[in-house]
């Protein structure tokens, strides 16, 4: 067979096989992706989810029902997520009495580090661990920051991907009018 003489049409036909089996894996794992997404886009039901905050008290997403949530992913190793947190926790004192819940979710394997930083930067909102990253793919997340604005009724109204100024005067104004819906 001719295909076959020289060793560069080998490895011409072995590559070639190599890219469609590479092709249909990421078609398959795209599709699958996106299945799981779907759960977390935009006017969807935020997942519910249980963990453990840092003194080992069981908080439910769903418990929050009726009140505005900010759903924060972090990690004390991330620094935009750092960067953020301040601005995140002003934001909360502000509107925490008008009907605002914050949470955040360390990704993080170990509570010591988590707990000096709330410590240290006094953080007033709670702060859930998600040791096995359950709950962060259970979101399909693919990298932190990530934070979403999951409404009175528990419907995710918008997901940010990044650093965010919280105390900002748009975000502020943002969190106001969701807050009166």
């Amino acid at each position: 067979m001719v295909l076959f003489e020289s060793g560069i049409n080998v490895k011409l036909f072995k590559m070639v096989k190599f890219t469609r089996i590479i092709t249909i894996l990421l078609f398959l794992s795209l599709t699958f992706w996106n299945i799981t997404y779907a759960s977390t886009k935009t006017s969807s039901l935020a997942p519910d989810f249980t963990l453990n905050d840092i003194s080992g008290k069981k908080l439910t997403l769903s418990q929050f029902r009726g009140k505005m949530v900010i759903l924060n992913f972090w990690s004390i190793w991330c620094g935009p997520c750092l960067a953020e947190m301040p601005s995140l926790n002003k934001l909360y004192l502000e509107f925490k009495d008008k009907g605002l819940m914050v949470i955040g979710i360390a990704e993080d394997p170990a509570e010591k580090p988590v707990k000096s930083y709330i410590q240290e930067k006094g953080l007033a909102f709670p702060i859930l661990m998600d040791k096995e990253r359950k709950v962060y793919f259970k979101y399909s997340l693919f990298g932190i920051p990530v934070t979403f604005l999951i409404d009175k009724k528990g419907v995710i109204v918008e997901k940010f991907i990044g650093e965010r100024d919280w105390s900002s005067p748009q975000m502020k104004e943002k969190i106001s009018n969701l807050l009166k819906k």
